[in-house]
């Protein structure tokens, strides 16, 4: 079956919702790239003594929109040597509003259960591959999620990321308070059994109340001394059984110099100390490390050394899969100079008002045994319609807000 966009027709600006999960690290790639695309442009421009793209800089803006909107897909993959690295734990659709210069951001869960290929949504991008089409066909799957037509799209992968930042010699991040994370993941040690062997045992009514267990055969993980894991799977419980998955890592307070590897440390740490575990400690983080990479980039130090130039274009050659051209990149270069605001919307199971049919969020979680065993979130259709409805009204009620706004302060 060949899948088609949906467009509709308006104006659409998304609503801001406190609940916007890792935002800030889902737009890192996307800043970075972008920026160091410019820069590319700039510099092969000038060895070449045009003044092309200086004066392009100052013309007008000429990407892709419908309604006054540019969207672009955005996926961050694991990448390297991880298990399904092509897997998107970052799927969001970023829209510009080129009148009111506010990037409006929908983050789609990476669990989504996509019905007509019996997979996640995280599982798009490989789907696309397969069809040596990854970056385009998941656009369109995801363009129908939502209901938007998408012009663009860039994948980056981990190891970009981290390449990216070694390539311009580390950068400099004030760290605001000093933090211990114990629980760190190791990459290649997500599946480490440390020691543990998987045994099928026989759960008496004792050991069903003492291991809070259903009576009957199971199978359950064994330390060597013993000790059974029934509860392992669980994210916070698993750290108590499979140490070896984990490290402990620590930042003080003040400006620490980081490479990549640590950069990427500090912007993924999930259980830190010191007030440092909740998303708005993560989320200002990891809008630090933005803007120190940021900084590197425009120094005079990286701008004026060609070598570091080549090592960025080589870091990021094999990280990266985008249908944004040069000249492109440097349209988006100018709308980040414009920029005013930042507004987020994600697409979860958490209870919303004024939905259609007395429906009460827009994603449910059915039970993993319908789903080989897998979390899965679904819609409760199987167009998406109701998501897309959803992102629609969202959007028409913003405008009608700022109309209303501009009117009582006498604007026009």
């Amino acid at each position: 079956m060949q899948v088609k966009p949906i467009k509709f027709p308006g104006q659409e600006n998304p609503l801001k919702r406190k609940r916007a999960r890792k935002i800030m690290k889902k737009l890192i790639p996307f800043l970075l790239i972008i920026g160091v695309l410019f820069f590319i442009a700039v510099f092969l421009t000038a060895k070449s003594s045009s003044d092309s793209v200086v004066s392009y800089i100052f013309s007008g803006i000429n990407l892709k929109s419908n309604n006054g909107l540019v969207n672009v897909l955005l996926l961050g993959t694991a990448g390297g040597n991880h298990d399904g690295p092509n897997l998107t734990d970052t799927i969001m659709v970023a829209s510009y509003n080129l009148k009111t210069n506010k990037l409006y951001l929908i983050s789609i869960p990476r669990d989504l259960w996509l019905p007509e290929f019996k997979a996640k949504a995280n599982a798009a991008y490989q789907l696309g591959l397969n069809q040596n089409n990854g970056l385009n066909f998941t656009k369109t799957i995801m363009g129908n999620i939502v209901g938007l037509p998408i012009r663009y799209g860039l994948r980056v992968d981990f190891k970009g990321f981290v390449d990216a930042i070694n390539a311009v010699g580390g950068i400099d991040v004030a760290v605001s308070n000093s933090f211990d994370d114990y629980n760190y993941p190791v990459t290649g040690k997500e599946d480490d059994l440390c020691g543990y062997k998987e045994k099928e045992i026989d759960v008496s009514a004792d050991d069903a109340v003492r291991l809070n267990v259903p009576i009957g055969k199971m199978k359950v993980f064994v330390s060597p001394e013993g000790s059974i894991a029934t509860d392992s799977a669980k994210e916070d419980l698993g750290a108590k059984y499979f140490t070896c998955r984990y490290e402990h890592i620590h930042f003080d307070k003040g400006i620490n110099h980081m490479d990549g590897e640590t950069a990427l440390k500090f912007v993924r740490s999930r259980h830190g100390t010191n007030g440092e575990d909740s998303d708005f400690a993560r989320s200002s983080r990891q809008e630090t490390v933005i803007n120190a990479i940021r900084n590197k980039i425009l120094s005079f130090d990286t701008l004026t050394n060609p070598q570091k130039i080549s090592d960025l274009i080589k870091a990021l050659g094999k990280s990266i899969d985008t249908d944004i051209s040069i000249k492109d990149s440097i349209e988006f270069y100018k709308l980040s100079k414009k920029m005013e605001q930042t507004k987020s919307l994600v697409l979860d199971d958490s209870l919303r008002k004024g939905l259609p049919s007395g429906r009460s969020s827009l994603l449910v979680h059915p039970s993993s045994s319908d789903y080989g065993g897998a979390y899965v979130l679904i819609s409760q259709d199987d167009d998406f319609s109701l998501i897309a409805g959803y992102i629609k009204e969202v959007f028409l009620k913003d405008i009608q807000n700022e109309a209303s706004s501009s009117a009582r302060t006498g604007n026009k």
